[in-house]
């Protein structure tokens, strides 16, 4: 996941070229549209890269602490068959446990 999304911004300038040599066709200037646009497609690519690395570390984020949590649990679970057992081992021996 650390390369995904590498080349939104490559891909968003190549569109924006595109579009803005359109545009500049239109007003005259092809080379100077397709330079605008080149740039802003750049722009716009880098900021999905970059939603994109924030959406991953929110996922990682949020399943690292369902994991904790479930270890938890678990960890409360084993500590609670601990006891019982103790508890009736202790009984089975004459003592009193509360």
């Amino acid at each position: 996941a650390a390369n995904a999304g590498g080349g939104e911004g490559v891909r968003g300038a190549a569109r924006g070229a595109a579009g803005g040599a359109a545009i500049g066709a239109i007003a005259g200037d092809a080379g100077k549209g397709a330079a605008a646009g080149a740039a802003a497609g750049a722009l716009a690519g880098g900021a999905a890269r970059r939603r994109t690395q924030h959406e991953a570390a929110a996922q990682q984020q949020q399943q690292q602490a369902a994991a904790a949590q479930q270890a938890q649990a678990s960890i409360a679970q084993q500590k609670a068959t601990y006891n019982k057992a103790f508890s009736a081992c202790l009984e089975g021996k004459g003592y009193t446990v509360r």
